[in-house]
């Protein structure tokens, strides 16, 4: 790996928003390493991208696994991005939930973003960057209490990390898409899919490229003096016209 390039972290990116994220900013030419909790997807799409570029590596790890987390950064010769996108998700009506989900969902979609951001920052420069991915769900939702929760923790995350590491010159910024064709929506019921897509005023479902260049908007070292933002990426879902 040569030091020349600049180097991007993406977790959850075996597939999904992390894997079109890390595609992209292979196009804009960073050094991306991708992390992933599942080795099989992470392993097999990795092997994929490093037939056409070399500027990609894989590692398969739990992002609230301090040890290997700090194992991993500690191992790169810098460290410019940083986009924590893994998460993890389910529906269930508020009734069902229980405190385990709640520990659950917070352990990855929380923690393991905060574990990231912290072992990441001890080696970020000024002009650093950090992406957190929240989601359009942070401001209310339908049968996903723990989800919605979580989201809105990383938003609060966002927000005190950008003004704690201001003064080092790292830029915190979040996104926070909508309806998104990935595994979390396909994992929906059909008849839910079709009651969320009813509700969007494009009536279309968004595309994980469509997040991804979002992210690179954030991740470029061209995009100063943006800090504590969050990018709203959801087809015109949030204009309020009704809460599903």
């Amino acid at each position: 790996m040569g030091n020349e390039k600049e180097i991007a972290v993406v977790t959850g990116a075996g597939r999904g928003i992390g894997l079109a994220t890390t595609k992209r900013l292979l196009e804009d030419g960073f050094h991306v390493v991708m992390v992933d909790l599942n080795p099989e997807p992470l392993g097999a799409n990795a092997a994929e991208l490093k037939m056409a570029s070399n500027s990609v590596e894989h590692h398969a790890l739990s992002v609230a696994d301090r040890p290997a987390v700090a194992g991993l950064i500690g191992s790169l010769p810098r460290l410019d991005v940083l986009v924590n996108n893994a998460a993890i998700f389910w529906d269930g009506k508020f009734d069902a939930v229980t405190e385990d989900d709640f520990r659950k969902m917070y352990e990855i979609n929380v923690i393991g973003a905060f574990v990231m951001a912290q072992e990441a920052a001890k080696v970020m420069k000024r002009g650093a960057r950090i992406v957190n991915i929240a989601s359009r769900a942070y401001l209310a939702g339908y049968a996903h209490a723990p989800y919605i929760t979580s989201k809105a923790g990383a938003i609060g995350l966002t927000r005190s990390m950008a003004i704690d590491l201001a003064p080092r010159g790292i830029f915190v910024n979040a996104i926070a898409p909508g309806l998104i064709e990935t595994e979390m929506f396909r994992s929906l019921t059909p008849e839910r899919q079709q009651e969320l897509i009813a509700k969007q005023p494009t009536k279309e479902v968004g595309q994980p490229e469509d997040i991804a260049n979002g992210i690179a908007f954030f991740a470029s070292p061209r995009t100063r003096n943006v800090t504590g933002q969050v990018l709203t990426l959801d087809g015109g879902r949030s204009m309020g016209i009704s809460i599903y």
